[in-house]
C-alpha cells in the first residue's frame, strides 16, 4: 500500500510512503477519523486472508502494523478454524465507525465481525453476524 501527500510548490501528487505486509492482493483501504488527535489508523484488506491495522502515534512516526487474529474468536461452520492471523476467507471490506474507535471487517465467507482496541492495545473481535 502507498501513502501519497499533494504538494503545493510542486502542483503534484508525490509518494510519500510505502507500506508493506501483505502476500496477495489488497482488495481495500480504509483510514480511520482520528477526531483531531495525534494518532492515525489505517486499515486494509486483502486477498491473503488477513486485515493489518497500520498505526502511527504521531506525524513523524512510523507506521506500525499489527494483524487482527480471528483464530481465537470466529469459528467456521466445518469446525476447522482457519491459521492464527488468518480469516476463513478473502476479506472484502474494512470500514471505521465515525468516531474511528470499531472496525468492521467483511470475508468472503458472508460474516462481519466488528473489532475494537482494548486498553493494552489488543484488538479484539466484539460481535459477529452473518449476512
Amino acid at each position: 500500500m502507498k501513502i501519497w501527500g499533494y504538494r503545493e510548490d510542486s502542483q503534484s501528487w508525490v509518494e510519500e510512503e510505502t507500506l508493506e505486509g501483505h502476500s496477495d492482493w489488497v482488495r481495500d483501504v480504509a483510514w480511520a477519523p482520528n477526531i483531531g488527535l495525534p494518532r492515525s489508523y489505517i486499515a486494509t484488506a486483502s486477498q491473503d486472508r488477513t486485515v493489518l491495522i497500520w498505526a502511527k502515534e504521531s506525524p513523524t512516526a512510523p507506521w506500525v502494523k499489527t494483524a487482527l487474529d480471528p483464530s481465537s474468536t470466529i469459528v467456521p461452520p466445518t469446525g476447522a478454524s482457519p491459521p492464527p492471523g488468518k480469516f476463513p476467507d478473502v476479506v472484502w471490506r474494512v470500514s471505521w465507525s465515525l468516531a474511528g474507535n470499531l472496525l468492521a471487517v467483511s470475508c468472503g465467507d458472508g460474516k462481519v465481525t466488528l473489532w475494537k482496541e482494548n486498553l493494552k492495545g489488543i484488538w479484539e473481535c466484539i460481535s459477529d453476524m452473518n449476512s
